[in-house]
C-alpha cells in the first residue's frame, strides 16, 4: 500500500509543493463545510419547522373555534399558506412520506405539539401537512411553499468559502511558481555547465536557502574553470617544452644510418610527439565550443568519408530528418576516433541510429573485427588504455590510447553515455546523447 502511494505521488517539486498546499486547504474547507451544514441545518431547519407547525396549528385552532372565513382568508394570505378542509373524513395515512432531515424535524415539531395522528406529504409540489380537527370529524390539509424549507445562507456561505479558497490558492500558486523557478534555473545551469555550456553569468535568486545553493554553484563553477584553465596551460607548457627536444631527436635520428634500432627509436619519438599533441588538443577543445544544430545522417556521413577506403567500408543508415544539437568539432573527433579504431582491426563498420524515449538518440557502431577484450571492456575508455594485439607491429599506425577517452569526454559533454556492447560478435559501441542540450 505504501509503495502504491509513493508511485501515485507527484515527482515534480512544484506539484509536491502544490499537494502540500492544497491538501490542508481542501481538507479544512470540507471539515468546516460539513460541520457548518450539519449544525446550521439542524438549528435553522428546526426553527423553520417549529414556525411552520405553529402557523398550521394556529390556523386549525381558529377553524375549530369557528372564526369567520374572512378572517381566516386574511390570515392565510399573510402566512402564504392554503388550507383545505375535508369534512367527515379521517386520516388515511399516518407518519411521513419521505424520511428526510427537514421532514423529520417537522414531525418532531408536530409530536411536541401533542399530535399523535398526522401525515406529512412530501411528494406534491407543495409541502402538505394533514392533521385532524379537535372533534375528530374533519381533516385539515395545510399546504406550505417548499421554499420555506430552503435556506439561502448555506450556498452563500459555502460558495464564498470555496471562491475565497480558490482565489487564495491561485495567488499562492503564483508565488509558488516564482519560488520554484530559481530551483529549475539552478538545475538547468548545473546541467548546462556539465555539458560545457557557459553562455552567461548566473545570479543568485530566490529564497535564502536557494541563494546559498546558487552561490555555492557559482563558486564551484569558478573554481572548476580555473582548474581547467590551469590544466590547459600546463599541458600547453609541457607540449612546448617537449616539442623542441623531440624535434631535435627526430632530426638526429634521420641523419643516422638506418638500422633496426634507429627505426624503433624513431617510432618511439613519433609516438611521444603524437601523444603530447593529442593530449594538448584534447584539453584545449573541452568546454569551449558552442552547440550547433546538424542533421545526424549528414553529419555521420561527413565524418565517415574521411576513413572509408577500398579496404574499409563504412555503412551509415538511419532517419533522414533527425536533427540534433552537437559540439561539431569535438563530436566529429569522437566519432572519428571510434571509426579509426575500427579501421585498424576490421574491414566493415555499420553505423545505425534511431530516436529513443526522453528525447534521446542512440547511435551504434558495429564492426566485423575481433571485438574488445572482455578483460578491459570496463577500462577501455580510460586514457592510455589500449587493446593488446600480438599481431600488430610497432608502426606509425600505433595509437596513444587517447581515442576512446576523448570520445567518452565528448559524449559526456553532450550529456550522453557511451559503452561497449558485448552482445555483438565484433567490436561494438553504443552512444546515447540528447537531441537537444536543453
Amino acid at each position: 500500500m505504501l509503495l502504491f502511494v509513493k508511485k501515485m505521488l507527484p515527482k515534480s517539486i512544484f506539484f509536491r509543493f502544490l499537494l502540500i498546499l492544497v491538501t490542508p486547504v481542501v481538507a479544512s474547507q470540507l471539515v468546516v463545510s460539513i460541520i457548518f451544514s450539519e449544525k446550521y441545518t439542524q438549528v435553522v431547519l428546526g426553527i423553520i419547522s417549529r414556525q411552520m407547525v405553529g402557523e398550521a396549528i394556529a390556523v386549525t385552532k381558529l377553524l375549530d373555534m369557528g372564526c369567520s372565513d374572512k378572517y381566516i382568508d386574511t390570515l392565510k394570505e399573510s402566512m402564504k399558506i392554503s388550507i383545505v378542509v375535508s369534512s367527515n373524513k379521517k386520516l388515511e395515512k399516518i407518519g411521513i412520506s419521505k424520511s428526510h432531515k427537514a421532514y423529520r424535524l417537522l414531525r418532531s415539531a408536530l409530536v411536541k405539539r401533542g399530535y399523535d395522528e398526522y401525515y406529512i406529504d412530501t411528494f406534491n409540489d407543495s409541502m402538505d401537512i394533514y392533521v385532524p380537527s379537535d372533534n375528530g370529524n374533519d381533516v385539515y390539509k395545510i399546504s406550505f411553499s417548499r421554499r420555506n424549507m430552503y435556506m439561502k445562507i448555506i450556498p452563500v456561505v459555502l460558495g464564498s468559502g470555496v471562491s475565497s479558497a480558490t482565489l487564495l490558492l491561485i495567488i499562492a500558486l503564483i508565488f509558488l511558481k516564482n519560488q520554484v523557478r530559481p530551483i529549475k534555473k539552478l538545475a538547468k545551469a548545473v546541467t548546462e555547465f556539465g555539458r560545457g555550456i557557459d553562455t552567461y553569468e548566473y545570479k543568485p535568486e530566490g529564497a535564502y536557502e536557494i541563494k546559498i545553493a546558487w552561490t555555492a554553484f557559482c563558486e564551484m563553477k569558478r573554481k572548476v574553470k580555473e582548474l581547467m584553465d590551469r590544466r590547459v596551460k600546463i599541458l600547453a607548457g609541457i607540449s612546448h617544452d617537449l616539442r623542441t627536444p623531440l624535434t631535435k631527436m627526430k632530426l638526429q635520428l634521420s641523419l643516422m644510418p638506418k638500422t633496426a634500432e634507429t627505426e624503433w627509436l624513431a617510432s618511439d619519438v613519433n609516438l611521444m610527439i603524437k601523444m603530447t599533441e593529442s593530449f594538448t588538443l584534447h584539453a584545449a577543445e573541452q568546454n569551449n565550443e558552442p552547440f550547433v544544430m546538424r542533421n545526424l545522417l549528414a553529419f555521420l556521413r561527413e565524418v565517415s568519408k574521411d576513413y572509408a577506403s577500398d579496404k574499409f567500408k563504412v555503412h551509415v543508415s538511419g532517419p533522414e530528418d533527425m536533427d540534433i544539437a552537437v559540439k561539431y568539432i569535438s563530436l566529429k573527433r569522437a566519432f572519428g576516433n571510434i571509426i579509426a579504431n575500427a579501421k585498424k582491426y576490421a574491414r566493415n563498420i555499420h553505423i545505425t541510429f534511431d530516436r529513443t524515449d526522453n528525447n534521446m538518440v542512440t547511435i551504434r557502431f558495429v564492426d566485423d573485427g575481433p571485438g574488445v577484450d572482455k578483460g578491459i571492456a570496463d577500462d577501455i575508455f580510460y586514457p592510455f588504455v589500449q587493446q593488446q594485439n600480438s599481431a600488430r607491429t610497432h608502426t606509425e599506425d600505433v595509437g596513444v590510447g587517447l581515442g576512446l577517452s576523448i570520445a567518452k569526454d565528448a559524449v559526456t559533454m553532450h550529456g550522453g553515455t557511451i559503452c561497449v556492447d558485448d552482445t555483438q560478435s565484433g567490436g561494438a559501441f553504443i552512444i546515447s546523447i540528447p537531441m537537444s542540450p536543453k
